[in-house]
């Protein structure tokens, strides 16, 4: 009997053991010496070639770029660390083929650490650590030009069913995670730090469809969680929830890149507050964070349908900031001959919002003349403000800087308003907004410009709205107010 049951016991262990292979069965050592490059990339192309899990169990492995293969599940167990070799020479240039440069080239840097390019159905989870050694600057610098040659922690290019789920993520090189023109991704329970160099973003998804990212906690020296459209691919169908998010810069963005479109995107349950990294690496250095919640339509995109909701904005110089304005650049080669269009900001809605400890900078909706911002609610919002502005400040002129880098700074002053600044806008919709003013502060809350249609469901004084008084200055028309 003894001997039965130990057979069983051995048979069932066979067969668990055979669902999945060990890195360290390829010749890994994982013992934070040994070059393991060659190891784990052989033990990629194995795993994916025979359907089987690929355990990196307990070790610290060192290895340069590697390629991630179809129908793979990596799972990094607790104790393991995955750690790039600080050599640049390790990451060689990817160079665009001709089925490639159909859908877009590269933009900024051609390097990455962790490479899948045309791959469907991959796993990257467990309780393991990804430390792409972006801190070694003798390999990385810091001051090379917007990290043209720093690699990306984790790149999925043309790709589908990705996910990605409770590893911690730390200090990339560039950027942490980018998807580029993929499909059906999840990004799960992870957890990034990424304050090693210049431009480091979180997750940057990028004109990719279907989209969920939830329960991720991510504090970043650069924008925390961006979304970007650089190909007219366009990005659409996201949600985003139950996340903490944390930068010197944006936490929340929609572009900078913002060339095709956006569209029915949703972001609910979300923490902003200031980082926790103690040496600010930003160029602009603001340790409370640039922008809670950013909007920009600068190169053409149409964005509509996003909507807001349960969101705690701690710190930021502005807690939202929608910009459309006309940079027009085109990231991508081989869309330098297609005409921009303008682009269009209209239907977003803000919903049980509050913000705290912001400003000097108001929340800000701005287009420029002739192309409004439109159809703007907010819906139980209260901001409040804990950094005055001054009467000079508030005198100067507003410029309109219609083609300069969108960011709440961009204007070169604080706004004349310390809550809300309205300028090229239409259809605004106020039901229950509360505005604080930090202590001292001699502007009134709100600022209107160019403003058609304005509706509050609350009573606002003359001296509360700059630009109702002198219509003819300002253009500011029906404006209509009821209880």
């Amino acid at each position: 009997m003894k001997i039965r049951t130990s057979l069983f016991l051995f048979l069932v262990a066979h067969c668990i053991h055979a669902q999945h292979i060990d890195v360290k069965d390829f010749g890994a050592k994982g013992d934070g010496f040994t070059d393991d490059t060659q190891a784990i990339q052989t033990a990629i192309d194995s795993a994916s070639a025979r359907h089987k899990k690929l355990i990196f169990s307990e070790g610290q492995y060192l290895t340069g770029m590697i390629w991630l293969r179809s129908n793979l599940e990596i799972e990094l167990q607790q104790g393991a660390t995955w750690k790039a070799i600080p050599e640049l020479a390790r990451y060689p240039e990817i160079q665009s083929g001709a089925d490639l440069s159909q859908k877009g080239g590269y933009t900024m840097s051609r390097r990455v650490f962790i490479w899948g390019d045309n791959v469907e159905n991959v796993v990257l989870s467990g309780n393991g650590t990804i430390y792409p050694n972006g801190d070694k600057h003798h390999a990385f610098p810091m001051m090379e030009e917007n990290g043209a040659k720093r690699p990306y922690g984790i790149y999925f290019r043309n790709s589908t069913n990705i996910l990605i789920q409770n590893l911690h993520l730390r200090n990339s090189a560039f950027w942490m995670i980018r998807f580029y023109l993929c499909t059906d991704i999840r990004i799960d329970g992870v957890d990034i730090y990424n304050h090693a160099n210049t431009n480091n973003d979180g997750i940057d998804i990028v004109d990719c469809h279907r989209v969920v990212i939830s329960n991720c906690v991510i504090d970043s020296s650069d924008d925390a969680l961006c979304l970007k459209t650089e190909a007219p691919f366009g990005t659409a169908e996201v949600v985003i929830n139950n996340c903490i998010l944390s930068s010197t810069a944006s936490a929340l963005k929609f572009g900078t890149g913002s060339f095709g479109f956006f569209k029915r995107i949703t972001a609910s349950n979300i923490v902003i507050r200031p980082t926790r990294a103690e040496k600010i690496i930003h160029n602009l250095q603001v340790a409370e964070g640039i922008t809670g919640i950013g909007i920009m339509s600068v190169d053409g995109a149409d964005i509509e349908d996003l909507t807001f909701s349960n969101v705690t904005i701690d710190g930021t110089l502005a807690p939202i900031f929608i910009r459309l304005n006309q940079r027009h650049k085109v990231t991508h080669q081989e869309y330098a001959d297609v005409k921009i269009s303008p682009g269009t900001i209209r239907n977003i809605s803000f919903s049980n919002i509050t913000a705290s400890r912001s400003g000097p900078i108001a929340a800000n909706i701005s287009g420029y003349p002739g192309h409004d911002v439109e159809g703007i609610s907010f819906d139980n919002v209260r901001l409040s403000y804990g950094r005055a502005s001054t009467k000079a400040k508030a005198a100067e002129k507003v410029p309109e800087n219609d083609r300069g880098y969108p960011n709440p700074m961009m204007f070169g002053v604080d706004l004349p308003s310390y809550g809300l600044y309205l300028r090229h806008a239409r259809n605004i919709y106020l039901n229950n907004v509360s505005l604080v003013p930090a202590k001292g502060d001699p502007r009134p809350p709100i600022y209107l410009e160019d403003v058609n249609f304005f509706y509050a469901s609350q009573v606002f004084d003359d001296k509360d709205l700059i630009g109702l008084k002198d219509i003819q200055m300002f253009s500011s028309n029906e404006v209509v107010f009821h209880k």
